[in-house]
């Protein structure tokens, strides 16, 4: 099959994990031809280049932005006539251009949404949007409903962000099939009132960077137990529950540090420290950056306890990999992340948005090693049966055969 993917970061050398990437070099390895289509930003090493090949598969990159633009229309036209376009991610600015082209062509699209609640029309706080209302009534589907808000915008920049608000959310509604990454996305994609015919395929990781690193131990110089925590400095990934779990933690095991992974922030790294200051644990925070993959991987087959206290998952790659080095790892338990940890299996959940709960979690699987033994042993076990790259590459395929044989 000739496949082309729509996303916005898309296919890159250095992100192994990113769902584009994987999707598409999965076909590649099956023989389709893959071509990907991305946003290119000079700012960013991973997105500078205009086009690239990457493990046989043809990756261009075109200027972002919601109006039409002839960098795409020219991706568009070049190369062979693709079979059916996947596209990929709720803010993906290139998908209106890109499905109004397929429509011309008489081209299959599907949609893999990745997160709802990224959606910046459906929640108005994308940080914690389990405590704020869903607003299914604000996105625009349909060129009926455009309009009608058209006649009641009182003023220009009401009528552009309607006119974006139909961009984003028209390919969705206009895909001949959806493709969730869990089932809480396909259930919500119904209660959004999409009808079409959807088939729940979570994503999984390239693990080559696993099986391939020598497993060596991190000169760290800091005493055990090591909690780790991965991620950004941004409250959806609750890097503050982290913070707030460890005076429990400490207080069984007064050794504990927490090793956190993360990009600089600066207002949210001042955070950090203010509360670290206030729960008198300056001294147990210890602030690693960006690491690379092998320091990354090693941390997590070392680390004693990973902790996710995250507020909100689109799908939750990190959990995967985790899970694949063999982390014991506790998480919250809120949609999607629950799809991937089962309790006392391959992982402890947490309640939501409650460090009490995840120092509790974390201390039973620091007090119990026969427990951390085989939360490792399944959350292994869990990736390469479950989230075995050849099983849900199948899948796709099964789904584009349809899709296409249906159009």
């Amino acid at each position: 099959m000739k496949i082309l993917i729509v996303g916005l970061g898309g296919v890159t050398a250095t992100f192994r994990n990113w769902p584009e990437r994987i999707v598409a070099l999965g076909l590649a390895q099956r023989g389709h031809n893959v071509r990907a289509i991305g946003t290119h930003d000079p700012k960013r090493p991973a997105l500078a280049a205009r086009h690239e090949m990457i493990e046989g598969v043809t990756v261009q990159r075109v200027r972002s932005g919601y109006a039409p633009n002839r960098e795409l229309q020219q991706a568009l036209e070049q190369g062979p006539k693709p079979d059916l376009i996947h596209f990929m991610h709720p803010r993906n600015v290139l998908a209106a251009q890109t499905s109004d082209w397929a429509k011309r062509h008489k081209i299959p699209t599907v949609y893999t949404w990745l997160g709802p609640y990224h959606d910046a029309y459906l929640v108005d706080d994308r940080e914690r949007p389990f405590e704020t209302t869903i607003h299914y009534q604000r996105p625009i589907w349909m060129k009926q409903q455009f309009w009608q808000r058209i006649k009641s915008a009182r003023s220009w920049r009401t009528m552009r962000d309607h006119l974006r608000n139909w961009r984003l959310h028209r390919p969705l509604w206009d895909a001949d099939h959806l493709i969730p990454c869990s089932q809480f996305e396909a259930d919500e994609l119904k209660r959004m009132g999409l009808q079409q015919d959807s088939s729940v395929i979570p994503l999984w990781i390239d693990d080559s960077a696993i099986s391939t690193t020598p497993d060596s131990m991190p000169d760290l110089n800091v005493s055990r137990p090591w909690i780790l925590f991965v991620g950004q400095l941004t409250p959806r990934k609750g890097y503050d529950l982290a913070l707030r779990a460890m005076p429990a933690m400490l207080q069984q095991y007064p050794n504990a540090n927490l090793l956190m992974v993360s990009g600089i922030n600066h207002a949210e790294r001042a955070e950090v420290e203010r509360i670290a200051q206030d729960l008198n644990i300056q001294q147990q925070i210890h602030f690693l950056g960006r690491v690379d993959d092998a320091t990354l991987v090693n941390l997590f087959r070392h680390c004693d306890v990973y902790l996710t206290p995250t507020r909100y998952e689109g799908f939750g790659l990190t959990l995967l990999e985790a899970m694949a080095a063999g982390a014991p790892l506790v998480a919250s338990d809120i949609p999607v992340v629950n799809e991937i940890v089962r309790h006392g299996q391959n992982g402890l959940l947490a309640g939501y948005n409650n460090p009490e709960a995840l120092a509790a979690a974390a201390n039973l699987i620091l007090g119990q090693p026969r427990l951390a033994a085989t939360l490792r042993e399944n959350g292994q076990q869990t990736c390469e049966v479950w989230y075995n790259p050849a099983r849900w590459t199948t899948a796709l395929e099964q789904v584009y055969t349809r899709v296409i044989n249906e159009h």
